[in-house]
C-alpha cells in the first residue's frame, strides 16, 4: 500500500471514528469488517469482540435474529429495503432501539462486496414518543370520563331544575313551559289536548289537625296516584303549588278527559286517606277541573289555564270530591 492509499485509509477510519452514528461494515457473508468507535460505545464491544462475526450473533434478541438475516439476504440479493428500525443487545444485555440505513458496494461484475449499515439509536426518542402517546391516550379517557361526569351532572341538575323536591312530580317552571308546547302542537296539528288541575279538598285543614309532616305525606300520596293513572309516555304530571297538581294530556279528546278524572277520583277515593278535617267525607278527596281544546282551536297557554282554573273552582263550590268540564272549541 503507497503512502496515498494509507492516508485515504487512516482518514476514512478517522473520520467514521468521530462521526456520531453508528457504522457497521459487512462482508457477503455478513462478517463485520468495520465497527466504528459509536458502535463500540453503544454496544459496549470491541472491534476485536466482533470482527469476522454476523451482528445477529452477537447484538440481536433470539426472536429478531430471522429479522436482521432477511434484512441481510434482501441486500445481498440486489434489493434495497427501507431503513428498518431493530433492538441491538449490548454486551450488559441493555436492549437499544436503532434505526438503520443501508447500502451496498458490489464488485465490477455486480456481486456484492459490503454491505453498510448506518444506525441512529432512537431509543430515547421511542420512549419518550410512547410516553407522549400513552400520555395523549390518558388524558383523552381522563376528558371522556369528565365529559360523561359533566354529562350525569347536568342531567341530575336539570332533573333538579325541572323536579319538585318534595313529590319527585315536575314543578310549576317546567309545567309552564309544556304547556306552551303543548297548545302551540295542539293548535298546528288540530289534534286535542286536555288540561287537568286537581285541588285536595280541605288540605289546609289537614295541615291544621295533623301537622306539616302528615301533610308531606298526604302530598306524596296523592302524587303517587298520579303517577299510576297517567303514565303514557305523552301524559305530563306536575304539582303546581301547593296542594294543586296538573295534567298535560296531549291527544286526549272530552270524553276520555272525563273517564280518566273519574278514575283518579275513585283511586283517591279507594286510597282512603283517614282523615278528620273534611266536611265532606271520612278520608281525603279530590277535586278536578278540566278544559279541553278541540279541532286545533287557538288560543294561549293562559287560556286554556284560567279556564281549567275555572272549572277546579266550580267543582269546589259544587260541593268538592267531583270533576267539572269545559271545552275550548274554534
Amino acid at each position: 500500500m503507497d503512502n496515498n492509499q494509507l492516508l485515504k485509509t487512516e482518514l476514512c477510519s478517522a473520520v467514521l471514528d468521530v462521526i456520531g452514528a453508528l457504522v457497521v461494515v459487512m462482508d457477503a457473508q455478513g462478517q463485520i469488517v468495520i465497527f466504528n468507535k459509536a458502535c463500540e460505545k453503544l454496544t459496549e464491544y470491541t472491534f476485536a469482540e466482533v470482527e469476522n462475526k454476523a451482528p445477529w450473533e452477537l447484538f440481536v434478541t433470539s426472536e429478531e435474529a430471522d429479522k436482521v438475516k432477511s434484512v441481510f439476504g434482501e441486500l445481498t440479493a440486489g434489493n434495497f429495503p427501507s431503513n428498518h428500525i431493530n433492538y441491538w443487545l449490548t454486551k450488559s444485555g441493555e436492549q437499544r432501539l436503532i434505526e438503520w440505513s443501508n447500502t451496498c458496494i458490489t464488485h465490477d461484475d455486480g456481486s456484492i462486496a459490503y454491505v453498510i449499515g448506518t444506525g441512529i439509536d432512537i431509543t430515547e426518542r421511542k420512549d419518550a414518543e410512547d410516553k407522549l402517546i400513552l400520555s395523549k391516550k390518558n388524558l383523552e379517557k381522563l376528558v371522556s370520563e369528565r365529559t360523561l361526569k359533566l354529562r350525569k351532572t347536568n342531567k341530575i341538575l336539570e332533573q333538579l331544575v325541572r323536579r319538585d323536591s318534595l313529590t319527585g312530580l315536575n314543578n310549576r317552571r317546567h309545567f309552564d313551559s309544556t304547556l306552551a308546547k303543548e297548545v302551540r302542537r295542539s293548535t298546528r296539528e288540530k289534534t286535542p289536548l286536555t288540561l287537568m288541575i286537581c285541588d285536595i279538598d280541605f288540605f289546609k285543614s289537614y295541615n291544621d289537625e295533623y301537622g306539616h309532616i302528615e301533610g308531606d305525606k298526604c302530598l306524596k300520596e296523592i302524587a303517587r296516584l298520579l303517577k299510576d293513572q297517567f303514565h303514557r309516555a305523552s301524559d305530563f304530571v306536575a304539582r303546581y303549588g301547593g296542594e294543586e297538581f296538573v295534567i298535560i294530556l296531549p291527544g286526549t279528546p272530552t270524553k276520555e278527559a272525563g273517564e280518566l278524572a273519574d278514575n283518579l277520583l275513585r283511586a283517591t277515593w279507594e286510597a282512603n286517606i283517614a282523615t278528620n278535617a273534611s266536611s265532606i267525607a271520612d278520608r281525603v278527596t279530590i277535586s278536578i277541573g278540566i278544559t279541553t281544546i278541540n279541532h286545533g282551536a287557538v288560543v294561549e297557554a293562559a287560556e286554556i289555564l284560567h279556564a281549567a282554573d275555572t272549572a277546579l273552582y266550580d267543582a269546589k263550590e259544587s260541593g268538592r270530591n267531583r270533576v267539572v268540564q269545559c271545552t275550548i272549541e274554534p
